[in-house]
C-alpha cells in the first residue's frame, strides 16, 4: 500500500477591499458685529457691573451706574459671528472665559464672556454650503468709582472647529 500525499497549507491568501474619502469645505468664521458696552457713567461710590446679553436684548447693570445712548458714541451690542462650511455638519465654538480691555494712558476693565452656543450644526446638506450665526455677550465685572474715564478696548479670539 502506498501512503496518501500530505495536504499542503496555503502559502498566501488575498481579499479585495475598497477605499473611501469624504471631502468637506473648510470651516470659516466671519465677524458681523463687535461687542460694545456703549457709554457707561461710573458710580459715585462703590462698584458696578454692566452686561450685554448674548441672547440679545438691552444691557443690564448692578450698582449705581448710568447707561447712556449718546449720539456719536458706539451703542451697546453683542458680538455677532457667521460660521460657514460644509452643509449639515456639526461644529464647536471656542471662546475665552474672559478678556481685558485697556485704556490708553492706563487702566483696565475685566470682561467675562458668554456665547449663545457652544456647538451647532450648519444649515443645508452634505455637498452644499451651510451657515449658522451666533453671538457673544459679556459682563464688565469691575467698574468702580475710581475707574478712569476714557475709551477702553481689547480683543478676544473666537474659534470654530468641525466635530
Amino acid at each position: 500500500a502506498t501512503a496518501a500525499p500530505a495536504a499542503l497549507a496555503p502559502s498566501s491568501s488575498n481579499v479585495s477591499t475598497t477605499g473611501s474619502a469624504t471631502i468637506f469645505q473648510p470651516i470659516a468664521i466671519a465677524k458681523t458685529a463687535d461687542l460694545s458696552f456703549g457709554v457707561i457713567v461710573r458710580p459715585i461710590a462703590g462698584s458696578a457691573t454692566v452686561t450685554v446679553p448674548q441672547a440679545g436684548g438691552p444691557r443690564t447693570f448692578t450698582g449705581a451706574v448710568a447707561l447712556l445712548e449718546t449720539p456719536g458714541f458706539p451703542t451697546a451690542a453683542r458680538a455677532g459671528f457667521m460660521v460657514t462650511g460644509e452643509g449639515g455638519q456639526a461644529f464647536n465654538v471656542g471662546i475665552p472665559a474672559s478678556f481685558t480691555m485697556t485704556r490708553t494712558g492706563g487702566g483696565t476693565l475685566n470682561v467675562n464672556l458668554l456665547s449663545s452656543i457652544a456647538s451647532g450644526t450648519l444649515s443645508n446638506a452634505l455637498g452644499t454650503s451651510g451657515t449658522l450665526p451666533f453671538y457673544v455677550g459679556g459682563t464688565i465685572t469691575d467698574i468702580a468709582d475710581t475707574t478712569a474715564s476714557g475709551s477702553y478696548t481689547g480683543s478676544f479670539l473666537v474659534t470654530v472647529t468641525y466635530q
